[in-house]
């Protein structure tokens, strides 16, 4: 996983490092020696009726570090105790799921639950998502979920999921997990059991591909690989694509889909495809 820190975090841990021992505390409103809940860092509904929760900036950072690293292990369903607690495991799957804000779905009260984290996003103002579905399925030619699901979990406080691989499932472009909550999901293929996060970049690229005409059952484990890598740089380097403020996640994949179809080098590994 990529670790990006927020200048805006850092700039803000720094001046709580720097502050003087006798400096003053202001009095917060809970009773003296009380410790913050999660619950905390939501504020009620504003004043102009807006609905739902919004996020306060101050409790949101305020010891982020250190709330992140001691959110435990996302339960692994379908391991054994034994996988589920080894270092590396060929069949264990595990990421996180994250979103513009934080917030997967339009309506704000299905994600209310989330632990600050310092380290950051595949883009910065992607947060980790509480409470998102996240199944795996055996998908179709065009990246959508073919029966059942094979195996599903739902991402814990800290956006953290974990599933074993079923006996008998392979790797590949056709192997498709899939985040969903309320009417937004973040779909990926499954092509190796490293860098699983769900988050905008593979949506947009997966929705960009089949626009374009090709299909996942031509479309090699190595071939989708180098397309991955080209996508990535291309938002993330060559044209990097900004979260912009309270903006959804249907605005920034659409941001992220343009900055793709316009990169030279992507556009060009697309029509060698076509020549294939």
């Amino acid at each position: 996983m990529r670790v990006r820190v927020g200048l805006f975090a850092a700039l803000l841990l720094l001046a709580a490092c720097d502050r003087p021992a006798d400096a003053p505390v202001e009095e917060s409103s809970q009773a003296s020696g009380d410790e913050a809940s999660g619950d905390d860092l939501l504020m009620p509904e504003d004043e102009e009726g807006q609905g739902g929760f919004a996020f306060d900036e101050d409790l949101l950072l305020e010891g982020a570090e250190s709330l992140s690293d001691q959110a435990p292990p996302a339960e692994c369903v379908g391991a054994t105790a034994e996988e589920a607690s080894a270092e590396s495991h060929p069949r264990i799957l595990r990421g996180l799921v994250l979103a513009p804000q934080g917030k997967l779905a339009h309506r704000t009260d299905l994600l209310e639950l989330l632990i600050p984290s310092a380290h950051a996003a595949p883009l910065e103002g992607e947060l980790p998502v509480a409470d998102a579905r996240v199944a795996l399925y055996e998908g179709d030619a065009r990246g959508e979920p073919a029966g059942e699901p094979l195996i599903e979990t739902i991402s814990d406080r800290a956006g953290q999921w974990c599933v074993r691989l079923p006996d008998g499932v392979a790797f590949g472009p056709q192997l498709l997990l899939v985040a969903s909550a309320g009417e937004h999901r973040l779909r990926r293929p499954v092509l190796h059991a490293n860098d699983l996060d769900l988050y905008s970049q593979p949506e947009a690229l997966l929705r960009l591909l089949i626009e374009e005409g090709l299909t996942l059952d031509a479309l090699s484990t190595p071939t989708y690989l180098n397309l991955d890598v080209m996508a990535q740089s291309a938002v993330d380097l060559i044209e990097p694509v900004q979260v912009e403020g309270t903006s959804g996640l249907e605005s920034l994949l659409a941001r992220l889909h343009k900055t793709m179809a316009e990169d030279a080098r992507l556009k060009e590994a697309i029509a060698r495809l076509y020549a294939e």
